[in-house]
């Protein structure tokens, strides 16, 4: 055990509580440091039933809540006992002492951080963030990835494998985006040991507080949710007005000497974090993992095929929270059979996420928005050159390389070698889901040009080539370039269903793509394109 608490002793006080003699075996390995998975193999039974006897012990204790710090309360209410057994301490600190000295000196705050009790996998992950964080002596580290992808967990759990490494260990979400005068009084505060300090007013003296702390003990400081402080709806990692000191913080930690790390957690990276990287500051984005989305699925009683498994992984990538809901669907609507939901939907996209992405996608600039169209459009990677030839307005290359940029640290680009030029392409399941947004807004374009017999609210009918055909490019024959055409054809099927015996609303569509023939391309742009492709696409 790490308290110097005899074994028998806490033998006695569990049995007063009516621990049985399975969960104490289990409490003890706990309190020794040792994981869940490590207690299950050397205990013979599941990692869901450690969490179990654990679970009842923290019950038997009166410990409540979510969290991590679960153990550490009971170690903490462990001392305590023993302490008031020996009569050896003075307790005149009150609670914060006690904790001090049931963590070793180590104060630790884990605000709303949620309970890791189950994880699975990411041993290099960890291994190479304890590695920067513990040997390295990083001063801040960012941890990056799409929602879902698994990083407040992977952040939680690294807090708790290298704690014993710090003298305060602080979790915190800025969810809420706090004002960072307010957020940094509150960690003044905290690093005070509950005295009122002398609190500076302005920011800048509140940051070089805060950095003198930092200096005199060994910190870290987890910040989840952060890209809720940076600014919607322009090129990724600019700060929401008045949360721009939140930049300051970041430039100062790393670029002065300290003996602390923060740790970033968001989906988007800040700016100046990519300009400050190098040896002190660096950034990790979780792998998609073979070996967590096999765990995920063992847990809901699945075992899926290596080919399955591979075709899940290809379809939801590293969307840990996506394959959670799958499993659970395979279980309730296919009888538990993997292959009967690959064979019934190429891509299911749970409400849920649904609205994540959603999120992730109403961030971006509509600049960045109509290149994600353009992916989801081509049904496959596109080049640098075919982005600049098929987009109608003349953006500098500048200006293109900055939005996909933007796009990477988003996490929803990704960007690669192949046949000697570079290509991107956004992840399965994000394009599914912009294809499915883009169909929306087709379908509502042509109800509004069918009800105004015009073309004025057209915009990405106006902008965007329905028909492009990249896989054609490359001699495929077998090409999807009409996958969009047909789904707007689906979607617009009431409208233009021929048992109605009406065929004015086509015939008016008909009116309003004659109309533009004579039109150049500068005024309509693929208008006239897209609605001779839609016209036939409803007429077959």
């Amino acid at each position: 055990m790490t308290t110097p608490i005899p074994q028998n002793f806490v033998q006695t006080i569990a049995k007063q509580r009516g621990v049985t003699d399975a969960e104490l075996e289990t409490v003890f390995m706990a309190l020794d440091g040792q994981s869940t998975a490590t207690i299950a193999t050397k205990l013979g039974i599941s990692d869901i039933a450690v969490r179990k006897r654990l679970g009842e012990v923290y019950k038997k204790f009166q410990i409540g809540g979510n969290g991590p710090g679960k153990l550490s309360e009971l170690r903490h209410q462990l001392l305590f006992s023993y302490h008031i057994d020996q009569g050896t301490s003075d307790f005149s600190g009150g609670k914060g002492s006690l904790l001090k000295m049931a963590i070793g000196h180590r104060q630790e705050d884990w605000g709303q951080a949620p309970d890791v009790s189950v994880f699975y996998g990411r041993t290099e992950e960890l291994t190479t963030l304890k590695q920067w964080i513990v040997s390295d002596n990083c001063r801040v580290v960012a941890l990056l990835g799409l929602a879902g992808s698994g990083k407040t967990t992977l952040s939680v759990q690294l807090a708790k494998q290298v704690q014993n490494e710090f003298d305060f260990v602080i979790w915190r979400s800025l969810r809420s985006a706090p004002a960072p005068s307010d957020f940094l009084g509150s960690l003044i505060q905290l690093f005070s040991n509950q005295h009122k300090p002398d609190v500076p007013i302005d920011l800048n003296s509140k940051i070089s507080r805060l950095v003198e702390y930092l200096r005199k003990h060994r910190c870290l400081v987890i910040l989840d949710d952060f890209e809720a402080v940076l600014k919607p709806e322009e090129l990724a990692g600019h700060y929401r007005e008045g949360c721009e000191g939140y930049r300051d913080l970041i430039v100062r930690l790393c670029e002065v000497n300290h003996n602390s790390c923060l740790v970033l957690v968001s989906s988007e990276e800040p700016t100046e974090l990519a300009l400050l990287a190098g040896e002190k500051v660096r950034s990790l984005k979780p792998a998609i993992s073979e070996e967590i989305a096999r765990e995920i699925f063992q847990e809901k009683g699945l075992s899926p095929q290596e080919q399955e498994l591979k075709i899940l992984l290809s379809r939801y990538g590293g969307n840990l929270l996506a394959l959670k809901i799958v499993a659970t669907t395979i279980n309730e609507f296919f009888e538990g059979n993997v292959l009967k939901l690959l064979e019934a939907t190429a891509l299911f996209i749970e409400e849920h996420i649904s609205n994540l992405l959603a999120q992730q996608f109403d961030r971006m600039s509509s600049s960045e928005q109509d290149i994600a169209y353009w992916i989801a459009i081509a049904q496959s990677q596109i080049s640098l050159a075919t982005l600049r030839e098929q987009m109608l307005v003349n953006s500098s290359l500048s200006d293109l390389l900055k939005n996909l940029d933007s796009m990477g640290r988003r996490s929803l680009i990704d960007k690669i070698s192949e046949g000697g030029e570079t290509v991107f392409m956004l992840q399965p399941l994000i394009v599914q889901y912009v294809t499915d947004r883009l169909v929306d807004q087709i379908r509502a374009e042509v109800l509004e040009t069918v009800k105004t017999q015009g073309i004025e609210r057209m915009r990405l009918l106006k902008t965007h080539q329905l028909s492009i055909n990249i896989a054609k490019r490359k001699g495929d024959k077998g090409a999807q370039s009409s996958s969009i055409l047909v789904l707007v054809k689906n979607r617009l099927q009431v409208l233009f269903l021929k048992t109605t015996g009406s065929e004015e609303p086509l015939n008016i569509l008909k009116k309003v793509a004659s109309d533009l023939e004579n039109k150049s391309i500068l005024e309509v742009g693929y208008a006239r394109e897209n609605l001779a492709q839609i016209i036939s696409e409803i007429q077959r």
